[in-house]
């Protein structure tokens, strides 16, 4: 009864009610959308006691935030590189203007450095807490941590025991949320396939094989590579092990509801808390290694049908803005929109092609969402050997 009331179950039939019975979806979306929304009331509580936490109390906070930064910045480099080379292979035959897009409101604002401050830097926390900005969580969370270590140590530890208690509290919430997994999953799936515009998404095979190819040569060898060079073992019973967060992200393409289910997972491989509480939230928000690749393919197809001949200094420029603003995608269900109204600007391509964007997100919004808690998992399995070794 437990394998049979399992992810992969629930997985498999939502896609198979999907596809013989697609009228029936809307009478169970409602499950599916119950499921997502507690994993979203645990994660930003979750991701300001365990920063929190893992920050004040930790004596390794040096090797611990360099070795997950520079990780970061080696898997994001890895995939918006292998997304703009595949990109400009693939998109090298399709004719300008193949498809008739039409006219979609822009979804973010001008480009300019007040708004890279305002991704980052929070003016009201309560508005930031109300609007879900992990981004802003996560520096308020690090900032807090870091002033308390000033401060006298009666106090500090006052405030530690206080922030792992709660953290104890909201992990058997998240126990009690995780056994309505396999029917949340099963209703999520259900409800998106069954309405899937397959004609439109495979109207541009070429973006569907670059985008397949990328996401393969990423998730199957450039971070498993990675993971063994780094630890010496092998990186596909870590993958099995790694079956529930990575379903949960497929499932529910959003890496912070995740974020949950990829720290229970971990720990209980004996990867220490101390790293999971750290790596996985700045993961969750600045280590988006699937949209890297993603946003990179999608920008060159776009610039291609926009009759644009993209010269080698455009797409190493392609490369640089997909490795910064999927650290600012939103990590959740299609929060790449803004993201892509900004670098849509910075190259000169027309807004009208946000509607491309919106045509196959959709589809492909699941299995990128999974390659991203992927190379989250990956650098805190890779960060916690690291900190072993010293």
């Amino acid at each position: 009864m437990h394998q049979l009331y399992s992810i992969p179950v629930g997985l498999l039939t939502g896609i198979l009610l999907a596809l013989l019975l697609p009228s029936g979806a809307p009478y169970v979306a409602w499950a599916g959308q119950i499921f997502l929304s507690l994993l979203k009331l645990l994660i930003l509580p979750l991701i300001l006691v365990s920063i929190y936490a893992s920050l004040s109390g930790g004596t390794d906070l040096k090797r611990i935030g360099g070795r997950t930064l520079l990780y970061y910045l080696i898997t994001a480099a890895i995939a918006a590189t292998l997304g703009t080379a595949i990109g400009l292979g693939f998109s090298a035959d399709l004719p300008a203007g193949l498809l008739d897009l039409e006219q979609v409101e822009q979804g973010g604002a001008d480009f300019s450095m007040a708004h890279l401050v305002g991704n980052f830097i929070p003016t009201n926390l309560f508005a930031s807490l109300a609007e879900g900005n992990i981004l802003h969580i996560v520096f308020v969370a690090v900032v807090a941590a870091l002033a308390s270590r000033l401060i006298a140590e009666s106090e500090r530890n006052l405030l530690l025991n206080g922030a792992r208690a709660l953290d104890a509290l909201l992990m058997q919430l998240l126990r009690g949320v995780l056994a309505l997994a396999p029917i949340g999953i099963a209703a999520l799936v259900y409800a998106s396939l069954a309405n899937m515009d397959w004609a439109g998404v495979f109207q541009l095979h070429a973006f569907v094989w670059a985008v397949a190819l990328a996401a393969a040569l990423h998730a199957l060898v450039a971070l498993p590579l990675l993971y063994r060079a780094r630890t010496g073992r092998s990186p596909w019973p870590f993958v099995a092990a790694c079956r529930a967060p990575l379903l949960t992200a497929l499932s529910t393409a959003s890496s912070s509801a995740t974020y949950p289910v990829s720290k229970q997972s971990l720990e209980r491989q004996g990867i220490a808390e101390r790293v999971t509480s750290f790596t996985l939230p700045l993961g969750a928000t600045l280590n988006m290694n699937g949209s890297a690749l993603y946003q990179s393919i999608l920008l060159i197809f776009m610039s291609q049908l926009a009759g644009v001949d993209l010269t080698l200094p455009q797409a190493i420029f392609i490369v640089l803005l997909t490795m910064a603003s999927s650290a600012g995608t939103a990590g959740i269900p299609g929060g790449g929109i803004a993201m892509m109204a900004f670098m849509l600007d910075l190259l000169g391509l027309p807004q009208t092609y946000l509607a491309l964007y919106i045509l196959v997100d959709r589809f492909f919004d699941y299995p990128i969402t999974a390659i991203n808690v992927w190379g989250d998992l990956v650098v805190a399995a890779i960060v916690d050997r690291d900190v072993r070794r010293m």
